[in-house]
């Protein structure tokens, strides 16, 4: 039931991160068109001889509005950096939660072992950092159980 569920909030998880990018990134491509729009629309005025502070101010507010669309896609691509952290870290969860429901499920002689298996592949990979004194006594465990 736990995996379920955990399944249930990464799937929400990621749809919610998923939407959350494309508003940044539709947002950054609006801004950066718009801007675009407005220096050439500037420019268009000044080339024709209307290079009053109408022409000026639409330069201006076009080079503004670049530097708005590009700091969007910089905030868009460390988003992007940060969900793919974190979407990993979930994936490592559900994975170790269905690791430990199928290992409960094993029949007795065997489940013990499977256990082992599981703690032993989650100290190997070392996320949080693990006491040394958490792994000595894992090791001294799976001695005891192979003798």
């Amino acid at each position: 039931m736990t995996t379920d569920q955990t399944i249930y909030q990464l799937d929400e998880y990621y749809q919610i991160n998923i939407q959350h990018l494309r508003w940044s990134f539709t947002s950054s491509l609006s801004a950066l068109i718009s801007g675009l729009i407005a220096l050439l629309t500037g420019t268009a005025l000044i080339i024709l001889g209307d290079s009053g502070l109408t022409g000026q101010l639409v330069i201006i507010g076009g080079l503004l509005t670049q530097f708005i669309g590009a700091g969007f896609f910089v905030l868009y691509s460390r988003n992007l950096v940060q969900l793919n952290i974190f979407y990993d870290k979930l994936i490592k969860h559900k994975d170790t939660l269905y690791a430990i429901s199928l290992a409960r499920e094993l029949s007795e002689p065997s489940k013990s072992s499977a256990m082992m298996a599981v703690v032993g592949n989650l100290l190997a990979r070392g996320e949080p950092p693990i006491p040394a004194e958490v792994l000595t006594s894992f090791n001294n465990r799976l001695k005891d159980s192979e003798t």
